[in-house]
Order: C-alpha cells, then sequence, then structure tokens
C-alpha cells in the first residue's frame, strides 16, 4: 500500500509495473487508482462464475477471492472500527472505557489531547545526512513540491508544521528548476517557515539550476 500510494512520489519508492498500472490520479495525488495486471485466466474464470449478488440483477455483488489465495486470507487480521460494540475484546473494553470517561469530563478529554500532541512533536522523524544528500540529487516537478510551494505561498505555517513532523522527507524535494522550499520561503518574506525548515536540516547554502542560493532571493536577514 505505501508503494501504491507513494511510489514515483518519494524518491526511491516504485511500484511494481508487472502487477500494477495505475489508471488515476488526483491532483494532489490523494486519490490513486491501479488496475491489477497479470491476473491468470483461470482466476478470472473462477471470480466470474462465483459472484454473489444480494437481490438477482442487484448492482452489490461484493464477490469472493479465488482459491489461490486462501493460504494467504487465512493469516489475514480483519479490520474493524473502535466503535464496533459487537465485536468484545479486553483492548475494546479499555477503549469504551476511556470513551464514556472523557464524554463525562470534556476538561481530562481535552488535557489528554494536548499531551498526545505533545507527545507527536517531540517524536517527529529525522533524516540522516546520507538521506538528505540523496533527495536533494533528484531535481523534479511533482504533486509533492507543488504542493509545498502552495503552502509556503498561502504562508500556511500550520498545514507545513504538520508536513515536517510527519514527512520530513517532503522539504527537502526540489524542483526542476533547482529550487525547494527553502527558496520559496526567503523570496516570499516567510520567517516561520524558514525557522521550521531550519529545524528540519534544509541548507540555506544549496544553489539552484543558475547558481543562486535562498539566501540571496530575499535582502532580510532572519
Amino acid at each position: 500500500l505505501f508503494k501504491l500510494h507513494s511510489g514515483g512520489l518519494v524518491p526511491g519508492v516504485e511500484v511494481d509495473k508487472n502487477r500494477f498500472k495505475e489508471v488515476y490520479k488526483s491532483k494532489y495525488g490523494k486519490v490513486r487508482i491501479y488496475r491489477v495486471l497479470s491476473v491468470s485466466k483461470e482466476s478470472k474464470e473462477w471470480v466470474k462464475s462465483n459472484r454473489r449478488c444480494d437481490a438477482e440483477g442487484s448492482w452489490y455483488c461484493p464477490g469472493q477471492y479465488p482459491p489461490g489465495l486462501q493460504k494467504v486470507l487465512k493469516d489475514k487480521k480483519d479490520f474493524k472500527q473502535l466503535e464496533d460494540f459487537n465485536a468484545k475484546s479486553e483492548a475494546d473494553d479499555d477503549y469504551q472505557r476511556k470513551y464514556f470517561e472523557h464524554l463525562n469530563d470534556p476538561e481530562k478529554a481535552a488535557a489528554a489531547r494536548r499531551a498526545q500532541k505533545k507527545g507527536t512533536a517531540a517524536t517527529k522523524m529525522t533524516l540522516s545526512q546520507n538521506e538528505i544528500k540523496q533527495i536533494n540529487l533528484k531535481w523534479e516537478n511533482n504533486d509533492i513540491t507543488s504542493t509545498l510551494f502552495g503552502l509556503v505561498r498561502d504562508n500556511d505555517v500550520d498545514s507545513f508544521k504538520s508536513i515536517v513532523q510527519s514527512t520530513p522527507h517532503y522539504v527537502h524535494m526540489r524542483s526542476k528548476d533547482g529550487r525547494g522550499p527553502m527558496w520559496w520561503a526567503h523570496e516570499h518574506g516567510r520567517k516561520e517557515i524558514v525557522s521550521l525548515l531550519k529545524s528540519a536540516g534544509v541548507s540555506e547554502k544549496l544553489r539552484d539550476k543558475d547558481g543562486i542560493t535562498p539566501l540571496e532571493l530575499n535582502e532580510d536577514e532572519f
């Protein structure tokens, strides 16, 4: 799933073209649809002859998995909503207890959220210098660089901070002209974003295709 989501967008992540063909991608890559390739004729015929619909002629026909997948499926663990009170377990009981505690005590719930948010910020991901170097070697325009440019242009500090914390490798990516978030932040005078980029290890001394550094785009000193 990670490869299908990030293939071609994150450096080094590629989708197996012998297995999947992308047939649709939304503007910012949030929605991607693939056609599964190399499906055997036997499997296709089995699925076709084993369709199960909720009523004759109905559009709702979830179908079944072919026998060849049974070995894998027997070890699967079904996804379920935490609020599914029909599926009981010790973990569910603990969740429900906390759920109702927070429902009856909003202040306690707010304190728990603040503590969780603080903990998430304290454990943000970091990259090695070698990883940063490898990302900087690849220059291309893509959905990620377009999104980052838009966030800098609009001075959307909160969204940019979220990206720094959750996917720090994004802020090191550079567009086809060799520029990236640090150039755009200096060009637009986004001091808070410059500080976030520095905290993520983004350099102000790198040069674009014309030999220009981010610091040369703004006369003000931050």
